[in-house]
């Protein structure tokens, strides 16, 4: 063929220009395969809302913005043309809202269905209710500014009886108290600095010299041989065991003292008889001990005499 690579390119430069058109659309959330129905709402501010905006009905995507047009002439300024799938027939009484798309995902519209049986229908083209739902923190604001404005008149109304109750004299002497109080501050504050400047090396100056002493004795400890002195006391406690367990034998010296009766019973014996030994001692003393004042007996004498 003569001119087929003319068709070829011009073929694939159509093909081009639609994957161009279907690509560019899909990128705007526009599937130009499904049918659509359009309609036209006016809203006096738009909070955020642009062109391919969502459009929901419970939350549920069925649409989007497809073109804003504004003119600031008028009250509603803004006209907003969105499209929706083409099976979703709007009932009469259907209110769009503007609504929050998130914290900070912009704007969107909501679609309000009325549920009760209705016999007329929008049509492409018409132009629908509408309403504005404030975000989140526009509503947290409200409630915070309701709830703060009676207690701002309340403030109000305090300074206002305050200022009505305090002369300027009572004021300026309350103003002079106060910097009489800052004065005492002031003075009790420069003769803290002062004492901390002369006492402070001072205290650092002890502390130091508390630490030397600490790593001192940490240091002898460290070089004092534990392990010799721990071998000592494990000596001393073998010597303590032998010692115990030869009292405990009945075949050493001190376990015949501690366990031999007969040992004992001698013991008694002696005990006994000396005890009676020092009772007849007792009684009858000259049987034991002769003396004389000077030096001997009357029958001594008479045995010098013959």
């Amino acid at each position: 063929m003569k001119h087929k690579k003319e068709i070829t390119v011009a073929i694939l430069a159509i093909v081009a220009l639609f994957l161009l058109y279907f690509g560019f659309n899909f990128l705007k959330g526009i599937n130009i395969f499904n049918k659509t129905t359009s309609y036209v709402v006016q809203y006096e501010k738009m909070n955020g809302l642009v062109e391919q905006s969502p459009v929901y009905v419970r939350g549920y995507k069925v649409g989007q913005v497809d073109k804003i047009i504004y003119d600031f002439t008028r009250a509603d300024a803004f006209t907003v043309h969105f499209s929706i799938n083409d099976d979703i027939r709007l009932p009469k009484g259907t209110e769009v809202s503007l609504v929050p798309d998130g914290l900070i995902s912009g704007e969107a519209l909501e679609l309000q269905i009325p549920t009760e049986d209705v016999s007329e229908w929008y049509v492409s083209g018409d132009t629908l209710p509408t309403s504005i739902t404030p975000g989140m923190l526009n509503a947290v604001a409200e409630a915070v500014l309701s709830q703060l404005s009676p207690i701002l008149s309340n403030l109000d109304s305090v300074v206002n009886v305050l200022q009505e109750s305090l002369s300027k004299k009572q004021l300026q002497q309350i103003l002079d108290n106060v910097d009489g109080t800052m004065a005492n501050v002031n003075a009790i504050t420069l003769k803290a600095d002062k004492m901390m400047e002369r006492q402070l090396p001072q205290l650092i100056d002890t502390i130091q010299l508390a630490m030397n002493e600490i790593h001192a004795i940490a240091d002898n400890l460290s070089q004092a041989d534990l392990k010799a002195t721990i071998a000592k006391v494990d000596d001393a406690v073998v010597e303590v065991k032998n010692i115990v367990a030869a009292a405990n034998s009945p075949d050493g010296t001190l376990g015949k003292l501690l366990y031999d009766q007969s040992l004992y019973t001698d013991i008694d014996h002696t005990v006994t008889s000396a005890d009676s030994l020092l009772i007849d001692l007792k009684a009858n003393p000259k049987k034991y001990v002769h003396f004389s004042l000077f030096g001997g007996n009357s029958k001594d004498k008479s045995k010098d005499k013959k």
